[in-house]
């Protein structure tokens, strides 16, 4: 997820969170600056979103009369930041400027094609930004379920097993059947031959069938070969086979939303017109989902397997899940929680979607490579240049796991770290290879330039600024660190189906494919199902960038849906 892009790419937006009051006066009546401003900034090869939501905000003057002012909060989808206060709204005879707190601010003049163009300007860069108006943020993708449901929707609130984490989310279960004739076996198959499924490539996905971008979901009614019937002291209960869904890298709500996406709430409704219970929770600290901050900050991914568990034991508290049959779907990181998640607690299978199955170095490093690429260099420099990286992050690694303690009490101690990390970085390129140093050159003085903008000396004291936060905070040290393809081998407690998309720029696909083959060959119960035109987000795509994501119709890919419920139902029907 893009959960999330947690590798800074050393040119996005700085962007730190302070409370701040806007202020402009305006007229009483309807000002035609309210509403939304969506536009990019050009930063590097990335284009980063930008939403400013302009309203009114009345106060009380000293002579107790009401003054309508404006007020503006930003969004960036691409960092996770929502509601940003902005400091000050300011309109002009012939446009509006947003000033920032930390540092950025835009002027621009509105254009008789009711655009708003200007300047973005921070920390020294001047960069030029359209931006197009609109009434209202609701923009649905078409595939975000809306209610009524045909389902059971309940509110579910439960705790961590160390008292110190709440969790929200919500569970999804098929309503019980008015009569048997609903679910009956003819019914089923008659469904089944009406959708005309067709399972897609198992494995290479070179001449995978093409699927128009937002085809319908085939749905595969809930019947007796699912529905468990329970009778106890309380009545009789129609019990479900449940998947629990686990997100990616980064803070997620319970739908997993990226811009206007929210790919668990899709997820959720198929799965359950399917005849599957469906749990999907805020992240720790995320949403709904509340914690302790000092029991949030070292948070990890193993940490994530203690959130999972008490998922897991809430639904064998619920009356309508069938205990035996718990499945977890796990996205990106998700998939590697699932995976620890196997080695401590009963599950009947597991669904990995673009799980990474390389260490994190290995995926920052690929990350890093699709951006050289953008810029132009070589396959031979990227490969060079995939080498200093892994170098930097070493250093940062050792310089975190050395320092983290003491930069809590003494902050001001960063200085002298990152001259530290310059001079042990400078030292080791000065003794690398030839190719090494000639790929380096043209990356420093690209980073020089950034350098010079920042305020920092050198480029090394600029890049030691950046990568030394990897190596302090916890999540991301232990993230570069971990290797899941161990896991992946060793999994012997349940089945597991990995999806990928062959056009993954987060997830390197070339790594899942051998794994695949190698977990195969260690006896592992493993289905692999590659789709060429897919994205780290299973969406249909041209690029598989990360801003592409955002600009697409399409949330989740027909045929990652149907390879996912055929494997599940296969291994939840009662036999």
């Amino acid at each position: 997820m893009y959960k999330t892009l947690k590798f800074p790419l050393l040119f996005l937006l700085i962007i730190s969170a302070i409370n701040i009051n806007a202020q402009s006066s305006v007229s009483n009546n309807r000002n035609p600056w309210i509403g939304y401003w969506k536009g990019n900034v050009a930063v590097g090869s990335m284009q980063i979103g930008l939403i400013f939501h302009v309203e009114e905000s009345p106060t009380q003057t000293a002579n107790s009369t009401t003054e309508i002012n404006l007020k503006s909060t930003l969004d960036v989808p691409l960092q996770g930041l929502k509601d940003y206060a902005v400091d000050a709204t300011i309109v002009t005879e012939t446009g509006i400027e947003w000033q920032l707190g930390f540092g950025a601010n835009f002027k621009g003049n509105r254009t008789p094609s009711n655009t708003l163009e200007g300047i973005w300007k921070q920390n020294g860069q001047q960069l030029p930004v359209i931006f197009t108006w609109s009434e209202s943020l609701i923009s649905q993708k078409p595939q975000t379920p809306k209610a009524p449901f045909s389902y059971e929707v309940k509110m579910v609130d439960f705790s961590h097993p160390s008292g110190k984490l709440k969790f929200s989310g919500t569970l999804t279960y098929p309503s019980s059947p008015r009569n048997k004739e609903e679910w009956s076996k003819d019914n089923l198959s008659a469904a089944a031959s009406n959708s005309k499924i067709a399972m897609m490539p198992m494995i290479p996905s070179d001449n995978a069938t093409t699927i128009s971008s937002i085809a319908p979901f085939p749905i595969f009614p809930a019947a007796p070969a699912l529905v468990k019937i329970n009778i106890d002291t309380a009545g009789v209960h129609h019990q479900f086979p449940v998947v629990l869904l686990l997100s990616g890298s980064g803070p997620q709500d319970r739908d997993e939303s990226i811009g206007d996406h929210k790919p668990f709430s899709v997820w959720a409704d198929a799965l359950t017109k399917s005849g599957f219970a469906v749990l999907r929770v805020d992240d720790r600290g995320t949403a709904k989902s509340v914690g302790d901050p000092n029991f949030l900050s070292t948070t990890t991914t193993e940490s994530y397997v203690s959130d999972a568990i008490a998922a897991i034991n809430h639904l064998g508290s619920l009356p309508m899940i069938d205990t035996s049959r718990v499945f977890v779907m796990g996205h990106s990181e998700g998939a590697n929680v699932a995976l620890k998640l196997a080695k401590v607690k009963h599950i009947s299978g597991i669904i990995s979607l673009a799980g990474a199955t390389s260490s994190g170095i290995e995926t920052s490093v690929y990350q890093n490579q699709q951006e050289w690429s953008n810029l132009g260099y070589s396959k031979e420099a990227q490969q060079e240049l995939g080498n200093v990286h892994r170098k930097l992050i070493e250093i940062a690694i050792n310089k975190g796991e050395q320092n983290s303690e003491i930069l809590k009490e003494k902050p001001e101690s960063i200085k002298t770290l990152q001259q530290e990390f310059a001079t042990e970085f400078s030292k080791w390129i000065k003794s690398s290879s030839k190719q090494t140093q000639s790929a380096y050159k043209p990356w420093k003085n690209y980073n020089a330039k950034l350098a010079k903008v920042y305020g920092e000396k050198s480029t090394e004291t600029f890049l030691a600024k950046n990568y030394i936060p990897l190596g302090v905070n916890p999540w991301m040290r232990y993230f570069l660190t971990y290797d899941p393809q161990p896991d992946f081998l060793a999994l012997n407690q349940c089945d597991i189906l990995m999806i990928q998309g062959g056009l993954d720029k987060q997830v390197n696909p070339i790594p899942s494919r051998k794994l695949a083959t190698m977990m195969e060959e260690n006896g592992v119960g493993v289905t692999y199902a590659e789709f060429s035109e897919l994205n780290h987000l299973l969406q249909h795509a041209k690029t598989g960038t990360v801003r592409e994501y955002f600009d697409l119709e399409e949330t989740l890919a027909r045929e990652a849906f149907i390879s996912s419920s055929m494997w599940l139902l296969d291994r939840s029907r009662l036999r």
